[in-house]
């Protein structure tokens, strides 16, 4: 069900939020998983804050109620997974996703710093991913999840038990990649030590070939557990093959000309029976061409 307030009198936006849950909670009792998306709260919260002028109640931070955070919390609590009373066993769930709209992007506002202190997960949309066409565009410095360390022993158990080391590396890259990124716009890429440029290329492989995602594609549109962990396996491998291989002697530029790369960035176009072929044909490919640039590198 979609609902659409936005040219309906202000005490009806206020109340959209409401019966929207309500309503969602109305199906989880029935034993459905139901997933509640408000779009947005911060018109909800902008309605709140007419009514609380209309009825003259003492205005907090920039006009919106005192009791904006209290309201919001209400909203949040509500979600949950339940045994509903009546038919036994019956279980039901809701989740409730909020998206936050702060007039130009600003989260220090009122609204979004409420919803931060109640919500455990922030997927922070970025319109410089979505201009370069990168979808989904989530900002990956500034998201979060505060239910990563208790998921963690889950996956370690249930898909590999280096899942949650992987995952840690990769986001290491990723912030070494901006603080490099910082030095690249100040005295340029020529600056970098051959470490640091492979840093780059590796943070770019993560960022093009596991991070981006073509919704559209038959593929590419879901990826289970089983074929992210080889992905993130994949572009780690490489990044610790040339890293030996750099301290070995070979050039930073024919490392990063490896051909071996182009079947890295196809490897999540492969269907999910050919994982294990592809990512070991891929590893082996990218041994030997190691092998050759180093065989070269000792002739010369």
């Amino acid at each position: 069900m979609i609902a659409n307030t936005s040219d309906m009198p202000v005490a009806a936006r206020e109340a959209s939020i409401y019966t929207g849950i309500t309503i969602a909670e109305y199906f989880r009792d029935m034993g459905y998983s139901v997933a509640l998306m408000a779009d947005s709260t911060s018109r909800w919260a902008e309605a709140l804050r007419e009514m609380s002028g209309r009825l003259e109640e003492m205005p907090g931070e920039e006009g919106y109620p005192a009791y904006l955070g209290s309201r919001l919390a209400q909203f949040y609590e509500r979600a949950g997974r339940v045994i509903a009373q009546g038919q036994e066993g019956r279980e039901g769930a809701l989740s409730v996703i909020g998206a936050v709209s702060p007039p130009g992007g600003d989260i220090s506002e009122p609204v979004a710093q409420a919803t931060l202190r109640i919500v455990k997960v922030f997927w922070s949309l970025d319109s410089s991913l979505a201009y370069a066409r990168h979808f989904p565009a989530i900002n990956w410095l500034t998201s979060y999840s505060l239910y990563a360390d208790s998921t963690a022993k889950w996956f370690n158990g249930n898909v590999h038990e280096d899942w949650a080391e992987l995952k840690q590396q990769l986001m290491r890259l990723l912030q070494e990649e901006a603080e490099l990124d910082e030095i690249v716009k100040l005295v340029g890429m020529d600056a970098l030590s051959p470490a640091d440029r492979l840093k780059l290329e590796a943070a770019r492989s993560i960022r093009e070939d596991f991070l981006h995602q073509d919704a559209f594609h038959e593929i590419d549109t879901y990826t289970s557990l089983e074929k992210q962990y080889a992905m993130m396996k994949l572009v780690l491998v490489f990044y610790q093959s040339t890293v030996n291989a750099l301290k070995d002697g070979i050039g930073i530029d024919e490392l990063v000309k490896l051909s071996v790369r182009e079947r890295i960035g196809r490897f999540k176009y492969m269907p999910e029976d050919e994982i294990a072929k592809e990512f070991d044909a891929i590893v082996l490919e990218l041994n030997k061409e190691i092998e050759e640039l180093s065989q070269k590198k000792e002739d010369f």
